[in-house]
């Protein structure tokens, strides 16, 4: 460095004077004076430059093992499901119907409303009614009068016929009209129910409590004529069917559960998991409550149906559905998050830190149709004592080393969120 520090000195001493006596005859020292300021500091950063400069042959320090995310597995007890998709269906639905002719007077509810059994919705004319009924009950009322009259004359005719005052024939007849009349009181009786049965259908009520449709006829409107007239429909929201269909394949898996499980698990009181096609997972819960007695021979398939309750009315008939079944009880199992799987050409692996932090990449087999929000179970592979790699991945190889650090698994689900189609990527 000394050398160097000789070297610029008669340079500088040279350009100051050159600089001097040129300016000093064009009358200008000062600017001269600055380029040989700038000359001076130019040199004393080359100078320290070189101080600072590392010494030829001296080796760089290796960088430190890069940081990773691990954990172990999860040991929780899951059961092997099946997916399916069907529609629901409401458990009980009434059509309305006018049962007798009349025009349309009232209506009594608001369409999409819930309505309780018994409730009032219809109103006919029921004029027409009324006077069948006020003539029917006439009727009686004169038969009655004949009534009475016929067992008078029947009693004194028989008074008679015992004391041989009047003809056998004579007594048979009064009996005779006895009866009739006894018979067309009874016939008139019965007319009068009809009657008034025809009148109470002027009001028609809710069967069944439920939410009503909106109303195919409106007031004034003739009804009943020819053939009892659709008004409107009723469904019964809670609770609520789901229908779906599974493939004979599955069933017989379901059978040998059964079989294997009958003390514990059955499909018919199978739970069921229900998601609609917005949601995500399976929110609704429901049990298995009917199988068809047949397969269906051209698809393959048997109709099963759940039942789930629905208090909040948000499941509506008709809907598409979502249904997820398990199989059998739930055993325990060791699960790891999607995100800490990876594959290549021979499979599925995970990277494990041993215990002097070397990565090691380990192959696994994975349990099918087994997914729980986020995890994966593994079924081979992993003990429930592995260092599993959970983030960080993209910064580990496998025979290097890298500086561990312990976090809860489900902070990396939750935080990874992994969409559809990342899990699919990994399956």
């Amino acid at each position: 460095m000394s050398r160097i520090a000789m070297t610029f000195s008669p340079i500088i001493r040279r350009t100051d004077d050159f600089g001097r006596d040129a300016l000093t005859t064009a009358g200008r020292v000062w600017p001269g004076r600055l380029r040989s300021a700038g000359l001076l500091a130019g040199a004393l950063v080359i100078f320290a430059g070189c101080q600072r400069g590392e010494r030829p042959g001296q080796a760089a320090s290796p960088p430190p093992p890069p940081k990773v995310l691990v954990s172990h597995p999860v040991e929780r007890p899951l059961a092997e499901t099946r997916e399916y998709t069907g529609h629901l269906e409401a458990v009980e639905t009434v059509s309305i119907r006018a049962r007798v002719r009349g025009v349309l007077q009232r209506i009594h509810f608001e369409e999409g409303a819930e309505v309780e059994q018994g409730a009032l919705l219809y109103e006919l004319d029921p004029s027409e009614y009324q006077a069948a009924v006020d003539e029917k009950a006439a009727d009686i009322a004169r038969l009655e009068h004949e009534l009475r009259l016929a067992e008078s004359e029947a009693k004194r005719s028989s008074e008679l016929y015992e004391q041989k005052a009047t003809s056998r024939e004579s007594w048979e007849s009064k009996q005779s009209k006895l009866a009739v009349t006894k018979v067309e009181r009874e016939k008139a009786r019965a007319a009068l129910r009809q009657a008034e049965l025809n009148l109470s259908y002027t009001k028609i009520y809710a069967p069944i409590s439920g939410r009503v449709g909106r109303t195919l006829v409106t007031v004034g409107n003739l009804v009943g004529y020819n053939e009892p007239t659709l008004l409107t429909t009723i469904v019964r929201m809670d609770p609520i069917y789901v229908n779906f269909e599974i493939p004979e394949r599955d069933l017989l898996r379901f059978e040998q559960t059964d079989q294997a499980q009958s003390s514990s698990w059955s499909l018919m009181q199978a739970p069921l998991g229900i998601g609609l096609e917005t949601e995500t997972g399976y929110p609704h819960a429901g049990i298995i409550n009917f199988r068809e007695n047949r397969v269906e021979s051209e698809t393959g398939t048997v109709l099963v149906r759940g039942t789930l309750p629905n208090p909040d009315r948000k499941l509506v008939p008709g809907l598409f559905a979502r249904i997820q079944v398990p199989v059998g009880r739930p055993k325990p199992r060791l699960l790891v998050p999607e995100t800490s799987l990876a594959a290549d050409q021979r499979g599925r692996y995970v990277l494990v830190v041993d215990t002097d932090d070397t990565v090691e990449q380990r192959p696994v087999q994975i349990e099918m149709n087994l997914e729980h929000r986020g995890f994966l179970p593994i079924r081979e592979g992993l003990t429930a004592t592995d260092r599993v790699i959970v983030s960080g991945l993209q910064r580990a190889r496998p025979g290097t080393k890298v500086t561990p650090e312990f976090v809860q698994p489900e902070e990396v689900v939750q935080v990874a969120a992994p969409t559809v189609a990342a899990r699919r990527k990994v399956q």
